[in-house]
């Protein structure tokens, strides 16, 4: 069965104003309309009158560079099905969602200014109120320049919460957000957590991250843990340094925080932070090479829940000659042991790269993987290349929980990832959602129905 898309290319956003349903029939009744189809696979396309931020690596091999980048377009499925993306215009610094129906038929719009800087992430409630996380540059100590701020459906602003860049415990500051790693903001319950890359005054880099009530907006969490030591104090935040990616999965009564280090400690870890429990480590995952090296030849692709712990895939080729594989690891719900790496790929230099890993749980015992592949390439992680990628073409598999593959590898060529944006599972229809951005000005979302693989 073909499934078929329509491409609105439509009526761009108005400031702190909703489009509703009739408004944009009207509107998509004007523009021009194109067809795209795949099997399994829906998509929409919409243009819009600004440049995004590229992620959807046109300008190199960015999945090779040995730290990571901030997603420029987000995705987010709601309770009810509907799907909203989330993107920025840094130009003009101004925040503009999308909001779609569970059949990508965009049903309004919304654009508010950024409270400062730049975005980092976005989240929303079950109350369809919105959560945004921005963060800014400064060399002044004493300047707030983060905050965190929540809107309602209309894009009012309902609570603000800012930080100053000296932030206490904050080991030598925020100097700068958002600095060779990404941002990520999410729920569990009454709690809201961010978790970032930043640069403190030292020029060191480092993660950071605190975590607030959603209805009180005073924050819960007691700092950072000062070490890379398993257990930490009650409440605190992890902290990992030169964290090079970070991830954040919301649990019942807290989250599970992820990193990519390379200094302390230099591996894949994770931190379980329950409110009112003390936080517990797991460092998995030890990659050779020296303290703060920097490249580690291995590239974060996200968590999800299993029945006894939690699932998480990345992918490693261990040294530069390499070619880079796709793997997955358990460890158990008190973060005390974890297992060796299931490699689901076995590719050699004359196939190329996996890149670019993403995970999701389709709630079933069963998890969707999907990543790219690339030509094969012994580009130093220290260098941006510019010119020609090395794409090749984009790979989906479901697995059990405990990596085995339930079905075929399913090739979608052709149809790129988003660098770092987590990949959303909406149980309305069982399709896993992602958005790219491409450099047409365009935002293109797209639905894997995974009954079909």
């Amino acid at each position: 069965m073909w499934k078929i898309t329509v491409i609105f290319e439509g009526e761009t956003t108005m400031k702190r104003k909703l489009l509703f349903t009739a408004t944009l029939l009207c509107v998509t009744l004007c523009t021009s309309l194109s067809l795209y189809s795949q099997e399994n696979l829906t998509s929409v396309r919409r243009t819009v009158d600004f440049n995004i931020r590229d992620t959807v690596d046109n300008i190199g091999n960015l999945y090779i560079r040995y730290h990571s980048y901030l997603p420029s377009v987000l995705t987010f499925v709601n309770d009810d099905g509907s799907v909203t993306v989330c993107t920025s215009d840094e130009s003009t610094g101004t925040t503009h969602i999308y909001e779609y129906n569970i059949n990508l038929e965009e049903t309004g719009t919304l654009s508010l200014q950024n409270e400062l800087g730049s975005l980092g992430a976005f989240t929303r409630d079950s109350e369809g109120n919105y959560y945004f996380f921005y963060g800014k540059y400064t060399t002044n100590r004493n300047e707030e320049n983060m905050a965190i701020v929540e809107c309602d459906s209309n894009g009012e602003k309902i609570n603000t919460y800012r930080l100053r860049s000296f932030a206490p415990n904050s080991f030598d500051g925020i100097r700068t957000p958002f600095r060779a790693g990404t941002c990520r903001l999410e729920l569990s319950g009454s709690m809201l957590a961010v978790y970032f890359a930043r640069e403190m005054y030292s020029g060191h880099q480092a993660s950071y991250g605190f975590v607030l009530d959603k209805d009180t907006f005073g924050r819960i969490d007691r700092g950072a843990m000062t070490n890379d030591n398993t257990t930490g104090s009650i409440s605190q935040m992890p902290y990992t340094s030169h964290s090079f990616n970070q991830f954040i999965l919301p649990i019942e009564g807290g989250f599970i925080f992820a990193d990519h280090g390379d200094g302390y400690p230099r591996n894949f870890t994770f931190a379980r932070f329950i409110n009112g429990s003390a936080t517990k480590r797991l460092h998995a995952f030890r990659f050779p090479g020296g303290v703060g090296a920097n490249p580690t030849y291995a590239q974060m692709g996200g968590l999800a829940k299993t029945s006894s712990g939690y699932i998480f895939a990345g992918t490693y080729g261990r040294e530069l000659n390499n070619p880079r594989n796709l793997f997955i690891l358990k460890f158990d719900d008190n973060l005390t042991a974890c297992s060796a790496p299931v490699y689901l790929t076995n590719y050699t230099r004359n196939d190329g790269h996996a890149g670019h890993p993403k995970i999701v749980s389709l709630n079933d015992g069963r998890y969707l993987l999907l990543w790219e592949k690339f030509s094969f390439s012994t580009q130093a992680a220290n260098t941006l290349a510019r010119g020609v990628t090395g794409y090749l073409s984009t790979f989906a598999l479901v697995i059990n929980e405990n990596g085995e593959a339930v079905c075929d590898v399913t090739e979608l060529e052709g149809i790129r990832l988003n660098i770092n944006d987590t990949l959303r599972y909406n149980s309305h229809n069982g399709k896993a959602y992602w958005a790219i951005n491409g450099t047409d000005n365009s935002i293109t979302v797209y639905a894997l129905d995974t009954g079909g693989l």
